[in-house]
């Protein structure tokens, strides 16, 4: 009996050892993950020059860092802020590394960040740390940056990032701003058609002042308040099953209205394809063709002249 008894004991000293050292073992490799997203390194391909893990802001902690991808053999190029998606909530700057190096694969600097994400962080924190990023690059608080033509730039997001991109462009000074360049963003926070998504997203949730809260983070309103615009791309799927088409009109109207520069590309896709935009369907995938295509020739409107 004692025997049992001693036999039953040390098998649970050896699973609470065991565990233990599970708990030590995975806090080592989250560390080591995210380690590897804050320690600054360069890559070369055979077209870019990539300087990994720039910290653009102290206050966002691990999330204030990005990714500079530099295209080779340009002097001095023109500067794009890339911002991921994720309904606010998910992902990192890694999902779209694709489209970030093949901007810079045609001439231009990117800056691909990532920032503060909900519902760790409520918003506004993901905004303050994309403008805090846009800032950053304006200023040119890094050597790598420094070489940058950084007289005005592009800001550009996909869905959760294309609104964070408007957010950004719209409340920076316009003439610091070259371009807007939104990919399926949500436009009108408060709008009936995004009920769904504000509501499996989070933002604002529990607030008494949920209403104010859309209305102030809604691009729609910053524009209308706007004595002038900036150049506008809007790339929309007619039939986005995550930000209805009606969020694209509601931009565009606004943009129109204002006699400002307006580029829309919105086209035909798979009701059941979330937003159509991509070709692959790897962690990291490539945007399809039209859009890049769409893209570069926005890109170039103005920067080629």
């Amino acid at each position: 009996m004692t025997h049992t008894i001693q036999t039953k004991l040390n098998n649970k000293l050896l699973c609470l050892l065991c565990y233990s050292f599970y708990c030590l073992l995975l806090s080592s490799l989250n560390a080591a993950a995210e380690n590897s997203m804050t320690t600054e390194n360069i890559e070369h391909t055979d077209t870019l020059k990539i300087v990994r893990n720039i910290q653009y802001s102290e206050a966002a902690g691990e999330k204030g860092y990005g990714d500079l991808f530099l295209p080779q053999d340009v002097e001095s190029p023109r500067t794009v802020l890339l911002i991921h998606g994720g309904a606010w909530k998910h992902m990192t700057r890694q999902r779209v590394q694709q489209v970030a190096a093949f901007i810079a694969e045609q001439g231009y600097a990117v800056f691909n960040v990532s920032y503060r994400l909900l519902p760790q962080a409520p918003y506004p924190a993901c905004e303050v740390d994309c403008i805090d990023a846009a800032k950053f690059l304006l200023e040119g608080e890094h050597p790598a940056i420094q070489a940058l033509d950084r007289s005005q730039i592009v800001v550009g997001g996909l869905s959760a990032g294309g609104h964070l991109a408007l957010v950004t462009g719209l409340k920076l000074p316009t003439e610091q701003i070259a371009g807007i360049l939104d990919i399926c963003g949500p436009t009108e926070l408060h709008a009936p058609e995004l009920e769904g998504l504000m509501r499996s997203s989070g933002l604002a949730k529990d607030e008494p002042n949920k209403m104010e809260i859309f209305k102030a983070a809604s691009p729609t309103l910053l524009a209308a308040e706007k004595e002038s615009l900036p150049p506008l791309l809007v790339l929309h799927c007619q039939q986005d099953g995550i930000v209805n088409i009606k969020q694209a009109y509601r931009i565009m109207d606004v943009w129109n209205q204002a006699g400002a520069n307006l580029q829309a590309f919105l086209y035909e896709g798979n009701p059941k394809g979330g937003h159509n935009i991509w070709r692959t369907g790897k962690s990291e995938p490539d945007l399809h063709y039209k859009l890049e295509h769409q893209i570069i020739s926005f890109l170039n409107s103005f920067f080629q002249k």
